[in-house]
């Protein structure tokens, strides 16, 4: 997908990136509610209270603006993960920041999850499933990883695999919000991230 050209002067800078934003935060509610094979720009445009115009003077077509639903997607959950994690003092309080803060985000954004699977579905090739994935995992298991090993440089932590244990970590955080998404009065989010804290708490012990 390509991005259309940035625009210089003040259109390029504040009141820009607030009209993106209120576009992208109007698109993410559109596809949480319709889902993405029923949200044109003509209809995110009118749930956003823009006209269409609107749009596509700020982005180049409904392609652009899907990646920037993605990017906001997971920008917006690390953002507030890793600084929940920066807080927390030690590597098992940062690994249970992690965890806690991931199901937190969740409760208080539903919208975002719910989208993000619908786009998740949505894509036909393998690639683009792929490039997708590697989007949307690579980096969670990059920090789950790091915080791993900061624990095992310190003693905090046992010897195990890092890779394959952040792998472990991060597929059932997103096992249980798959679950929600598809169920929301199914799953107790709150229970689920006390029983997982517990249990990688276990796990990861010297």
């Amino acid at each position: 997908m390509r991005s259309k050209v940035k625009h210089d002067g003040p259109k390029g800078s504040l009141i820009e990136r607030i009209r993106r934003k209120q576009i992208v935060t109007g698109a993410i509610s559109t596809i949480a509610a319709n889902g993405l094979a029923h949200s044109s720009l003509a209809k995110i445009a009118a749930d956003a209270g823009v006209s269409r115009g609107v749009i596509s003077y700020h982005f180049s077509g409904r392609d652009e603006l899907i990646e920037q639903v993605i990017n906001a997607l997971f920008v917006e959950t690390n953002s507030f993960v890793k600084a929940r994690v920066d807080a927390a003092e030690d590597a098992a309080a940062k690994l249970r920041a992690y965890v806690e803060a991931s199901f937190e985000f969740m409760i208080d954004n539903r919208d975002n999850f719910v989208a993000l699977v619908d786009i998740w579905g949505s894509f036909g090739s393998p690639e683009a499933k792929q490039r997708f994935n590697a989007t949307m995992y690579d980096p969670c298991r990059r920090h789950v990883e790091r915080l791993l090993r900061q624990g095992q440089d310190s003693g905090a932590f046992r010897a195990f695999d890092p890779s394959t244990l952040a792998t472990t970590i991060q597929g059932a955080i997103d096992g249980v919000m798959l679950q929600w998404v598809f169920d929301e009065h199914a799953v107790d989010l709150t229970g689920c991230a006390a029983e997982l804290v517990a249990i990688f708490d276990l796990a990861t012990r010297a």
